[in-house]
């Protein structure tokens, strides 16, 4: 299996000292370090080479008037209507540089896919599926996956197949590719994540929801509550329970509308019993080998590339563990 990896420092380059700029929370000091233990795990395999992308490689995905409003914004400018971001979001802006290197690893991997190099490649990137065409939330300011998608598909992988297996919806990626005929999302993700309802509602990451813009949405439902709740709480939809969480996924790739040229995953650990999972999820290492081949068995059939993305995981030592159960996988099943 031809697979390689694309973990450079440069996926987290910033314009300005981190210790000049406001971030907050678990957002970019905590994934400059998950980035240098990954480096450290996964040197084993083949790296794709640095690559820096353009600015206008994101304007597929977003707009032209919310670039310009971050990139104002790094350099210091007021801006008189800022765009609309979270807290979590505050000082992202300054790594902007990381956001067009991580663009630039998936592009490549791209090209490589296309010239016959490699059939699958795990990259670092700075978060991403919570943002949408003209704001962000969630630690994500930019969807460098969406923008690697319509990439890929001016290199002629048309129809792309995206799994998103975060504890949190992939509510950013879905959003843009909102009744897209040519892509496919398939997030499971925490169905009454508290953090998600501020920010977007429950209803957005619902079976229904997914079903009325072309996708597929897996929301797991924790312990707490009972199957009574769930019905009064009319949230819209079907809801699964952690122990069918997995074959609810290996189901849903039996309803993709078509054979995916390319799938994209994007792989957090958030989601792991021992991160955000507990008593939802409750994923172990195991799991995340059992949803990769799972992916895996159906792209052979295809016979379609996968690149996978790093997504979200809080817990280092897990995040690490569980990544590197996933890549191995990736890398050799």
């Amino acid at each position: 299996m031809k697979f390689a990896t694309y973990i450079h420092p440069e996926t987290v380059l910033t314009s300005r000292p981190v210790n000049e700029s406001e971030i907050v929370g678990q957002s970019y000091p905590h994934l400059s370090q998950v980035r240098r233990e990954l480096e450290k795990h996964l040197s084993k395999y083949q790296s794709l080479p640095i690559r820096q992308a353009e600015y206008s490689d994101y304007l597929s995905v977003h707009s032209e008037t919310y670039i310009q409003k971050l990139m104002a914004m790094a350099a210091g400018q007021l801006v008189e209507q800022p765009p609309k971001l979270s807290i979590e979001c505050k000082g992202l802006e300054f790594c902007l540089p990381g956001y067009l290197f991580g663009l630039g690893g998936m592009l490549q991997a791209v090209d490589e896919m296309k010239s016959g190099n490699i059939q699958r490649a795990y990259c670092f990137s700075l978060g991403g599926h919570h943002a949408y065409k003209d704001w962000g939330h969630g630690y994500c300011i930019l969807n460098p996956t969406a923008a690697a998608i319509r990439y890929a598909q001016r290199q002629n992988y048309s129809k792309v197949l995206v799994v998103d297996w975060d504890i949190h919806h992939g509510d950013g990626t879905q959003s843009i590719f909102a009744n897209d005929p040519n892509v496919h999302c398939i997030s499971i993700h925490s169905a009454a994540d508290l953090y998600m309802a501020l920010a977007c509602g429950l209803r957005y990451g619902t079976t229904q929801t997914g079903e009325a813009l072309g996708h597929q949405n897996i929301p797991i439902v924790t312990k707490v509550f009972s199957d009574d709740f769930i019905v009064q709480a009319d949230w819209g939809g079907k809801f699964y329970r952690a122990e069918e969480s997995v074959s609810a996924f290996q189901r849903s790739l039996e309803k993709v509308p078509w054979q995916p040229d390319l799938i994209f995953i994007f792989s957090g650990y958030d989601a792991h019993q021992d991160d955000q999972g507990r008593d939802v999820t409750n994923w172990t290492n195991e799991d995340f080998v059992s949803l990769t081949q799972h992916l895996l068995v159906f792209a052979g059939k295809a016979a379609c590339p996968v690149i996978s993305v790093h997504g979200g995981g809080y817990n280092l030592p897990i995040t690490i563990s569980a990544a590197c159960s996933h890549v191995q996988t990736l890398a050799s099943y």
